[in-house]
């Protein structure tokens, strides 16, 4: 199966990418790429998987966002491939310590709204449009977030933590994946079984 990411775009548009929500990628699903530009390339901080539009499944991550339900990062540094914490969101750390409730969310979201959009500036999304059922997607997800965790450097230390995975299971046939990109986006293998 060929993996072929689109982008990059932005929430709002940006001089070096147009609005993830203008594109023609945008109506479509498949698996997608949070990134930060680096001079070597795109630095990979999330993959996710929809099985509704894009578009849609970015509008409520922006949403949950500007809710104060995701980590917020300090800009600066953020920018750089690097995450200094400024809240862990609704979701807490990996461990789930540092969890905040949706009321805590509320209460702090105009407090943390400068820095909200100062990191959703940031951003960049890759966009990989697939045809095929949700648990191969699922799978394809998984099979390019797990080995990121692993790799040394900034590109497995900025990967934001999941912990729900979708691995193959023993009586499915491995999904052999080539991907491509029009820019380089570091730790993404060009091949992989997912």
């Amino acid at each position: 199966m060929i993996i072929s990411f689109a982008g990059p775009f932005s929430f709002e548009g940006a001089v070096d990418a147009p609005s993830v929500y203008d594109v023609a990628e945008s109506r479509e699903s498949g698996v997608y790429l949070w990134t930060v530009p680096l001079q070597n390339g795109h630095l990979i901080y999330y993959v996710g998987e929809t099985g509704v539009s894009f578009g849609a499944g970015l509008r409520q991550h922006y949403r949950e966002l500007v809710a104060a339900k995701y980590h917020v990062y300090s800009a600066t540094e953020f920018a750089r491939g690097e995450k200094v914490a400024l809240w862990p969101g609704y979701w807490g750390d990996e461990d789930g310590a540092n969890r905040k409730s949706k009321e805590e969310c509320r209460a702090n979201r105009e407090r943390l709204s400068e820095p909200i959009q100062q990191m959703a500036s940031i951003l960049r999304f890759f966009l990989a449009p697939l045809s095929c059922d949700n648990r191969s997607r699922q799978r394809i997800k998984t099979a390019i977030t797990l080995p990121l965790y692993d790799l040394p450097g900034n590109v497995g230390a900025f990967q934001e933590w999941l912990k729900k995975h979708h691995r193959r299971r023993k009586d499915e046939e491995p999904i052999e994946c080539i991907t491509s990109s029009p820019v380089p986006l570091l730790g993404l293998p060009e091949r992989f079984l997912a």
